[in-house]
Parts: C-alpha cells; sequence; structure tokens
C-alpha cells in the first residue's frame, strides 16, 4: 500500500512539473517587434499611376509597459512617406498602421524600376539604463515603377497650297511622353470634306517604335510622311487632315488634324473661234459676189438666163422709136 502511494505522488508530481512547464513556454516572452502585414510581405508593391501606394505594417508589444517608439525613414526616387515621427502601442498588445507612399515621378524613372524604402523604430526611453540603439529594429520593404504610356501625333502644316494633280509630303511628328518604348498601332488617315484627295503613308507608320528619354537612344521623337494627292479635278478648297494612332502600351489614342489649301488647275486654252479671214462669210461682199446697190445683174444666175437678158437690152437699143 505504501508503494502503491508512493508512485501515485510521483505520477501527480510529474504531471504538475510538466503542466508548468507548458504554461512558462507559452508565456510571451517581453519585448516587441513589428512587420508587414501578410498581404505585403516578400512582395514588391506596384505604385499608382499618381506615384503612390498604401501599404500597413504591425507593432507587437509584449512588455507588460505601453511601448513608446522613435520612427525614421529613408526611401529611393524622392518618394515621401506619410507615417508619425513616434508611435505608442499599449501593453501586451498589437497595433496596425498605414504607411502613405507618395510624390513619386513616374516620368523621370524607367518603368518597372524598383526603389526601397526603410523605417527604423527605436524605443522613446530606455529600460533599465539599457543602450537605446541597441534595441532598434529595421523594417525594408520594396516599391515598383509602374508603366505610363502616352503617344502624341502631330501634323506639321505645310505653308503652301497643293495643285490638283500634283503629290506633296507632310511631315508627322510622333513623340513618347511615357516611361517606355512604345509602339505606334492602328493608324487612321482622312481628309474631311475632300473626297478627291487621296491619303497615303499608313503602312510606313503601322509598328513604328518610339523610345522613350530612358530607353538606350534618349531620344522620344520619331519623324515620318504621309502623302497627300489631289485629283487633277480637284476644285480650290481648304481641306482639313485628321491623323490619329493609338499606344500599343495602353496610352490611348491620340488625334492630330492639319489644313491644307489644294489650288485647281487653271484652263488656259481659248475658244479658237475668229470672224476675219478669207474663210468666213463673204455674202456680203460685192467683189465676192455679193449684192450690192444698183446691180440687177447677180453673177449666180444660169447662163441661159444671161444670154436672154442681152439679146432683149440690144433689141431694145436698135429698134427704131416713134416721133411724136
Amino acid at each position: 500500500m505504501q508503494k502503491i502511494t508512493i508512485v501515485l505522488a510521483s505520477v501527480l508530481m510529474l504531471s504538475f512539473g510538466a503542466s508548468s512547464a507548458i504554461a512558462q513556454d507559452e508565456t510571451p516572452q517581453p519585448g516587441w517587434d513589428f512587420g508587414w502585414d501578410e498581404e505585403y510581405e516578400e512582395v514588391s508593391w506596384l505604385l499608382d499611376n499618381g506615384g503612390g501606394a498604401s501599404v500597413e505594417f504591425w507593432i507587437d508589444n509584449r512588455d507588460p509597459l505601453p511601448l513608446d517608439l522613435n520612427i525614421e525613414w529613408e526611401a529611393d526616387f524622392g518618394a515621401d512617406l506619410d507615417l508619425s515621427e513616434s508611435v505608442n502601442v499599449g501593453a501586451q498588445s498589437n497595433k496596425s498602421f498605414t504607411l502613405e507612399i507618395s510624390n513619386v515621378t513616374l516620368l523621370d524613372y524607367l518603368a518597372n524600376s524598383t526603389g526601397n524604402l526603410r523605417i527604423t523604430a527605436t524605443r522613446a526611453s530606455p529600460i533599465d539604463g539599457s543602450d537605446l540603439t541597441l534595441d532598434a529594429k529595421v523594417l525594408e520593404g520594396e516599391f515598383t515603377i509602374p508603366r505610363i504610356a502616352n503617344l502624341d501625333v502631330e501634323l506639321i502644316f505645310l505653308g503652301y497650297p497643293v495643285s490638283a494633280g500634283t503629290t506633296s509630303q507632310m511631315e508627322v511628328v510622333i513623340t513618347n511622353n511615357g516611361n517606355m518604348k512604345d509602339k505606334v498601332v492602328s493608324p487612321t488617315l482622312v481628309a474631311q470634306g475632300c473626297p478627291q484627295l487621296s491619303l497615303s503613308g499608313l503602312d510606313d507608320l503601322e509598328n513604328t517604335v518610339v523610345d522613350s528619354v530612358h530607353d538606350g537612344t534618349e531620344i522620344n521623337t520619331v519623324t515620318a510622311e504621309v502623302s497627300l494627292s489631289p485629283a487633277s479635278s480637284h476644285p480650290s478648297k481648304e481641306c482639313t487632315i485628321e491623323l490619329a494612332i493609338v499606344s500599343d502600351g495602353g496610352g490611348g489614342t491620340s488625334i492630330t488634324t492639319q489644313f491644307v489649301d489644294i489650288e485647281a488647275v487653271s484652263d488656259s486654252s481659248g475658244d479658237g473661234s475668229s470672224s476675219s479671214g478669207g474663210d468666213g462669210d463673204n455674202s456680203s461682199n460685192p467683189q465676192n459676189g455679193g449684192d450690192s446697190p444698183g446691180s440687177f445683174i447677180d453673177e449666180t444666175m444660169p447662163a441661159s438666163s444671161l444670154l436672154a437678158t442681152t439679146l432683149v437690152i440690144g433689141l431694145v437699143a436698135v429698134l427704131p422709136r416713134k416721133k411724136r
């Protein structure tokens, strides 16, 4: 019986010891820590088109006393961080904070470039006279420059009229105002109100690649030409030329218009008529057989009629006249 009692007592003591060890393991150790919320861990945060982003982090205070921290930060690309210089976390509690990144000028950097930010938190007051810097903790993150696509097109004014039946070239300037090389797709070219004006050159514009100022050439403009060919019968008129291009990078459509004067071909040929010369109507010219006053003989009379008339005149002349 005594042996059984001793065994039971030993078992109870072992059970109590194990429970105490487990309880000690579950007791949080004093101290504090901070980190990114799970959504923002180990990823690069893509800035929005305004050059900003919003991320969250937490601070965990395991101390039995409230925690006051001083915050310092630094960031690449001239980014600003909206973050208080000091924070307070209650005793044995966890608190979340929102960090606002802003004022990154996206066009100053090549798309997909990455920048870093660094947050340093330090206790505002020492514990037991310890060195504050020994308790500093650092949180680092990365953000990415998004692509900004923006192609702009411009038709250059000719400065002179185009004659009907001829062809002239109008210059086109394409500018990449984005932060990565882009390509022209789906160009369109129309002449408003001038159906007799033929336009060409779209094949040369299609798939034209334009670098940004951050790419290898650092030249963000490309020039091209479109042809204007008014028909020979085109009237004198001012025509409106409209050119539109689409950015392959998603920058939308750019439209430009320009005016051009078309000059009709002048008609320099005469009517070819003349009222003078020997081949005209000479029926009124007496020398050419026309009628003249005092003449009763028409040269157009038949020869027999002319002979009979002559005989009658002769007989009248020789016949004796009676005396009164």
